[in-house]
């Protein structure tokens, strides 16, 4: 076998593992890059709560810098991703989520921007 076959089926491998990490990373990031949902933004039952119903589905919403008190009744479409709770956390909201989404399928959204589309609902 020659050197050069040799060397390329070291570093092949080695390249690999590597690069893996970085290809793990990505991926994980790759669903808090972003997304949108528009609907009418509701005060939820927890205070400080709040809600959007779109799509058959209710997001949670939170926001750190985005003021989501002065835009209840309002239709905005809210920029951020979808992010998981810790499990005590959760627990304590579970049976207000439940209650606010009916039987509609709930998750927990962290808002990066808000932006106004209405200054009512057209429910």
């Amino acid at each position: 076998m020659s050197s050069l076959k040799k060397l390329v089926l070291w570093l092949a491998p080695l390249m690999f593992f590597s690069l893996l990490p970085v290809l793990v990373s990505a991926q994980d990031n790759m669903g808090k890059q972003g997304m949108s949902v528009t609907g009418c933004l509701k005060q939820g039952s927890d205070h400080g709560g709040y809600y959007i119903m779109a799509n058959g589905k209710m997001y949670e919403v939170t926001g750190q810098g985005v003021n989501l008190a002065e835009h209840v009744g309002h239709t905005v479409t809210v920029m951020g991703h979808a992010v998981k709770l810790p499990e005590a956390q959760e627990a304590k909201k579970e049976a207000t989520e439940k209650s606010e989404a009916g039987s509609n399928s709930y998750e927990d959204f962290q808002v990066t921007s808000l932006k106004m589309v209405s200054a009512s609902c057209s429910q």
